[in-house]
């Protein structure tokens, strides 16, 4: 079975490959299947039984040969990464900007040039994308044809199994695969002259980066796809590849800083250090004066992440009630405290997640009635504080003078929550190249300065902010009128955290959004009205809503259904709380996905659903009552569309 995948994904969805394929195994037993996997490109190419593909291979060979100049670079690259291998689309437009491949013009920047040779190539089906557009692959029957060109085309190599390569020149790109033995003599025979770049998959080996080995050309590292990388092997790296353009540490756990050596690359374009253990980034940085893209930090994880995910029949199945309880669903009275505590799974830099506080912080059943002022809302929150952490784990410390780094356009997830944050987001202000920026840790105290510091950037399209709760009396931050104007190209903008709401003037200038990502705490209903004044209504996808008072929510605004395109809401309730769904408001228009989480000592009710008329899914987390689960139970039987009921338990 596994072999006739391989085989199936060599055919990169052509039919007549497919038939053509078929007909011949048809023929033949099992050891035909393992030798056409062995030498595909070779027998379609050779063997008289497909020649009916020969007409195939005369319009590959000419498309080759008419290929634009600029094209041909990016395609012969592409067997770096084998078939049926997610590729992040942007890992790929890094390296081909480190390569040359793409370059600034007249007419765009290189990462706007590498975007159209990219869709090019989609057009073209030698690169497919699946639902997500951040990720890609290689066409599998265009990757085989690519490997087979000769050396002098492809300029790539890979060594296999126990291959014997007796100093023979690698050309520019090299390949370590999984199925290679990792044989130290094999290695150090290899003449690495005109080697550009080094890609390794599997386990890490010291001697790949040595004195040993001359690989002062070298432009490209990248190491995302290996494993047992250490901080140790990577010491002398400024001093042993000098030119390197592009350095991707992206999900080694086993790095936790970054080498003094580093200073030593001047010719830096790229530096991915995401998902791994560093936690500050250090001063030598600010010496690397080409610097265009940094990540570092994590990203915000599933939902669901450290939980296993339960479905629970709706009260028509042939199961009752009773039984779906026992299936999946547990008491109030019978949770732990850690399991309801509206855990995110975060991934910590030391390759551990850790749960985060999604939402406020757990409250008991005697929280203070929704009579209480609202000055006064959040003071029982202060106690808690010291109980939760803080969300800004998720990013890096970077350090004083970052803003010195003028060709940044792509910086994040940066913590300033710190001593010093401050200072450095004053800094982002000469950063006037910033197209993306992700920071984390802004607060009451720095919000002010984050807004001015961005006010001008007119090049901006993407923002990414998470936010803090005052550590002392755990008030929560507010985007109030007086803070400045929004980036005027703004497009996609992620608002997480502790934010209370977004000010009427803030939200009708976010004229070029396409898309928000927004998590809100809701103090009355009039917070949710305020959503009414995005110009581009359809630009909200996701909602989060942290109710933190007792009492009724009505989740609609005044505005028109149509005017949203919303597909994800979450609910994050710490009190005692009645949600409904009105019919003909804009939620019922586009929602598919309801998320539902109770923190300890709260309860829900749901009350409406069969007002969401695209409702496809409820997911349910935390602390569940029985009451909870059964109501949802008996609303989702009625419901036309049948949505599943999921339950995550800790």
């Amino acid at each position: 079975m596994e072999l006739s995948k391989h085989i199936l994904a060599k055919c990169g969805g052509l039919r007549k490959v497919v038939a053509a394929i078929s007909d011949y195994l048809y023929r033949r037993n099992k050891f035909g299947m393992k030798n056409i996997n062995e030498n595909f490109m070779e027998m379609l190419e050779t063997n008289v039984e497909f020649d009916c593909l020969r007409g195939l291979f005369s319009w590959m060979q000419s498309y080759f040969e008419d290929c634009k100049d600029s094209l041909k670079p990016c395609i012969f690259y592409l067997p770096i990464f084998h078939t049926n291998h997610n590729i992040r689309r942007r890992r790929l437009l890094r390296r081909w900007i480190a390569e040359g491949y793409s370059r600034e013009t007249s007419s765009g920047t290189a990462e706007e040039n590498g975007e159209r040779l990219f869709s090019e190539l989609v057009d073209l089906s030698i690169i497919q994308q699946p639902s997500r557009k951040s990720m890609c692959q290689v066409n599998g029957f265009f990757h085989e044809y690519i490997m087979s060109l000769p050396m002098e085309d492809n300029l790539f190599f890979s060594p296999e199994g126990h291959c014997s390569l007796n100093s023979q020149v690698v050309g520019q790109h090299l390949t370590i695969r999984n199925s290679w033995d990792r044989d130290i003599n094999v290695f150090e025979s290899i003449d690495f002259s005109s080697l550009r770049s080094l890609t390794v998959f599997g386990e890490w080996r010291p001697f790949f980066i040595s004195t040993n080995i001359n690989m002062r050309l070298v432009r490209v590292l990248d190491l995302e796809d290996t494993s047992n990388v250490t901080d140790d092997d990577l010491k002398d790296i400024g001093k042993l590849l000098p030119r390197l353009k592009f350095l991707s540490l992206r999900g080694r756990r086993g790095i936790t800083h970054l080498p003094k050596s580093l200073s030593c690359l001047r010719q830096l374009q790229t530096l991915d250090v995401r998902h791994t253990s560093i936690t500050a980034l250090p001063q030598a940085i600010i010496k690397l004066q080409k610097l265009q893209y940094i990540r570092a930090g994590t990203s915000k994880q599933p939902w669901n992440e450290g939980g296993r995910v339960t479905s629970l029949p709706t009260l028509d199945d042939d199961r009752t009630s009773t039984q779906a309880e026992e299936d999946g669903a547990s008491t109030r009275s019978s949770q732990e405290p850690a399991a309801a505590a509206a855990p995110t799974q975060t991934e910590e830099g030391d390759g551990t997640s850790s749960s985060q506080p999604a939402g406020p912080a757990a409250v008991c059943t005697s929280t203070p009635s929704r009579r209480r002022p609202h000055t006064l809302v959040s003071s029982w929150f202060s106690r808690l504080c010291c109980t939760t952490r803080q969300l800004n784990s998720r990013g890096v410390e970077v350090p004083a003078g970052i803003g010195k780094l003028r060709a940044l356009h792509t910086l994040g997830v940066v913590n300033v929550s710190g001593v010093g944050g401050k200072a450095i987001v004053m800094e982002l202000k000469t950063l006037s190249q910033l197209r993306r920026l992700g920071l984390c840790g802004i607060n009451r105290e720095n919000l002010k300065e984050l807004c001015s510091a961005i006010s001008g950037h007119s090049h901006l399209e993407y923002l990414s902010v998470e936010v803090d709760k005052d550590k002392e009396q755990g008030l929560f931050c507010c985007f109030d009128g007086t803070i400045s104007p929004p980036p005027k190209k703004l497009k996609s903008l992620k608002l997480y955290g502790y934010a209370h709401t977004l000010p009427d003037s803030w939200m009708k200038q976010l004229d070029n959004l396409e898309r928000l990502d927004l998590e809100i705490t809701i103090f009355k209903q009039q917070d949710i009205d305020v959503l009414d004044e995005l110009p581009r209504g359809k630009a909200l996808r996701r909602l989060c809503v942290k109710p933190i008072q007792e009492g009724e929510l009505q989740l609609a605004t005044k505005g028109d259904a149509y005017h949203f395109l919303l597909r994800e809401l979450e609910i994050d309730c710490t009190s005692k709380l009645q949600v409904t769904f009105l019919p003909g408001k804009w939620l019922t228009h586009s929602v598919k996905v309801l998320k539902v989480h109770c923190s300890s000592g709260s309860s829900m009710r749901l009350s409406g659903l069969e007002h969401l008329r695209h409702l496809k899914e409820v997911w349910l987390k935390g602390s569940l009552g029985d009451q909870l689960k059964q109501g949802l139970q008996h609303q989702l039987s009625k419901h036309l569309n049948k949505p599943a009921l999921k339950l995550v338990k800790s």
